[in-house]
């Protein structure tokens, strides 16, 4: 099993301190050290105050934040948790993207989701009605431009002829994209587009706010999980090929709180069991030294766990 840590800005109530270079610096190579696979940033470029007040999950710029990390680090993988494509240009996403890529040494992984959050498309100019159309052409040209192909296309709101966007990916064909989506489609075109898929453990009540299908518990995800398998099956591909991918099934951690490592560590052997192979979790983001100390009693709990 893979693990994989959103730093703590992505904590409603974080503050200013855990945001210093000094402090990511820490974090990035703390989580590096001690055995996590990778470290995330999520994206909301322009949330609605209302968003923010009720708890809204917090930010920092997504490639800002992972090409620090990138400089900070060596081995960790970076993770967009998750990039929604829509919300901006292909081709300047590409762009990012395989420079990015260069710059960490082939260390980015794309996890993508198509967005929830309306008025924050109204704030970047995009129609939230056609965001999977919108996801999906988007997809389709960065997939051209990190292959280094002449791109040619007659997009919504733009129009590329013979563009070559410089450099291709580093990684080929293109760095790992992982579909966020408990929906049929998201699942379905992670199959089918993707090399990952993102199930979220999710309640009845959440799915209100982000716009998703439930899946409420370990049992509802291992059912989700063998939605997946029949999927591959549908589409000639192994099962094997596609990482898969559990969120939400703690919440956020903080080490202050009461964690109860032998329970986690029952999850994790249910989800690898299920075929799980990655999981991935918020953390405290308050206060620096509660962040860093979470994720060190997290590796010595359950990562390294004997």
């Amino acid at each position: 099993m893979k693990f994989g840590v959103q730093h703590g800005v992505g904590d409603p109530a974080w503050t200013p301190a855990i945001l210093t270079p000094h402090e990511v610096k820490r974090f990035v190579q703390t989580a590096e050290r001690i055995g996590f696979d990778a470290i995330a940033f999520t994206d909301h470029p322009a949330p609605s105050a209302r968003w923010v007040d009720s708890g809204g999950e917090g930010v920092a710029d997504l490639f800002t934040s992972l090409a620090f990390c990138a400089a900070a680090s060596e081995t960790i993988r970076l993770l967009s948790w998750v990039l929604v494509p829509p919300y901006r240009n292909p081709f300047i996403t590409a762009h990012q993207v395989a420079t990015l890529d260069h710059l960490s040494g082939g260390r980015v992984t794309l996890g993508l989701g198509t967005g929830y959050l309306k008025s924050e498309f109204y704030a970047l100019g995009v129609d939230p009605e056609r965001k999977r159309a919108a996801f999906e052409e988007a997809v389709l040209i960065m997939k051209q431009v990190w292959a280094g192909h002449d791109v040619d296309h007659d997009g919504h709101g733009f129009s590329a002829r013979g563009v070559r966007a410089v450099p291709a990916a580093l990684q080929t064909p293109h760095p790992p994209l992982w579909i966020h989506g408990n929906t049929d489609w998201g699942m379905n075109y992670a199959v089918n587009h993707a090399q990952g898929w993102i199930g979220m453990v999710v309640s009845e009540q959440q799915v209100r706010t982000i716009r998703t299908r439930p899946i409420v518990d370990l049992d509802a995800f291992e059912h989700r999980v063998e939605d997946v398998r029949v999927a591959c099956e549908q589409a000639g591909r192994s099962v094997n090929e596609l990482e898969i991918v559990c969120t939400g099934v703690w919440g956020m951690l903080d080490l202050r709180d009461s964690l109860h490592a032998s329970n986690m560590c029952a999850d994790v052997d249910r989800l690898a069991t299920m075929g799980v192979t990655s999981i991935v979790f918020n953390v405290c983001g308050d206060d620096p030294d509660a962040s860093v100390e979470t994720i060190e009693w997290f590796a010595d709990a359950v990562i390294n766990r004997r």
